[in-house]
């Protein structure tokens, strides 16, 4: 008679070297990526005096796809995942793209210190629709000998370019600027108000277009006259900041104001103007100061020199 006693002992060992053995080979397979600590921080949120400036985006690589409402996910980047072995070590896949959100940020500001946070994927992308045709088979009858025949049938489907894209945080551990204001008061012994006032006109009106100077009001009785000015805050234009002014004229006296300096963030590509918002770096306040500055001081000496 069997030993079943024997067989089951000796089906125990195979199954039990089966599993040593997938369990070993399993390990030694695949070997984890991790993202590199220069990195970490990239994808982590701001933390501390950090302070977020812009938003940056970059597009990964587009694809055919041929549904046209499916959606990827707002989701966190830098996740470690299993590659084989045989690859050898290898960066993270996000790495890269991390990499490119980071030099977006130092295009926009070349001169500033900056860095980026919560570096994610932002979701997917549709561009570029259009129709594609196929060929279909379909049924078109029966043959005489009662099989089913078939036509080629020309169709449409709609097809899209999707993409992923990427976005991140730009930060910076500068403290908020100070809002932007100047203010100056002069003589012109021997000037009547209407002689100040008719001068001042004449020299908003020779530099309205250069300094893009917009009048609001204008009260020759009380002297005053009030506008802003749209200050160049850096050279691309990538930014639109306006300050706005009184001149309050009197008898041999005059007076500037500038104030409510504020910044609006434009997109020329898209041709677009953002909201007004207060000024978030030092350098464009800086730069915005210095064009009030050169506005009353080139107006006082027209002023002075009549």
């Amino acid at each position: 008679m069997k030993d079943i006693r024997k067989d089951s002992l000796h089906i125990v060992s195979i199954v039990a070297i089966c599993i040593f053995v997938f369990m070993g080979f399993g390990s030694m397979a695949t070997t984890p990526i991790n993202m590199s600590d220069k990195y970490q921080s990239m994808v982590q949120q701001q933390t501390g005096n950090e302070r977020i400036i812009d938003t940056v985006t970059v597009n990964g690589i587009s694809s055919k796809c041929y549904e046209g409402n499916h959606s990827v996910p707002s989701q966190r980047m830098g996740g470690s995942y299993n590659v084989s072995e045989k690859r050898g070590a290898e960066r993270h896949r996000h790495e890269v793209i991390i990499d490119q959100l980071l030099s977006e940020a130092q295009r926009r500001y070349p001169s500033e210190t900056i860095s980026i946070r919560n570096a994610s994927i932002g979701g997917n992308r549709h561009a570029n629709a259009r129709s594609e045709q196929y060929t279909e088979r379909v049924a078109s009858g029966t043959n005489s000998a009662g099989k089913t025949t078939y036509r080629e049938v020309t169709r449409t489907k709609p097809v899209w370019d999707c993409y992923l894209f990427y976005t991140a945080y730009v930060i910076t551990r500068q403290p908020m600027p100070a809002p932007v204001t100047h203010s100056e008061n002069f003589t012109k012994p021997g000037s009547t108000r209407n002689d100040i006032y008719r001068w001042t006109r004449n020299w908003l009106d020779d530099n309205t277009q250069r300094r893009r100077i917009r009048i609001l009001s204008e009260d020759m009785g009380r002297g005053r006259i009030t506008g802003t000015v749209t200050c160049a805050a850096i050279t691309d234009q990538t930014y639109i900041v306006t300050s706005n002014f009184i001149i309050d004229v009197y008898d041999a006296r005059v007076e500037f104001k500038f104030s409510d300096t504020i910044l609006q963030r434009t997109d020329p590509s898209q041709q677009r103007v953002g909201s007004s918002e207060q000024i978030f770096l030092q350098s464009i306040a800086d730069a915005a100061q210095a064009e009030l500055i050169d506005f009353s001081t080139s107006l006082r000496s027209y002023i002075q020199s009549r």
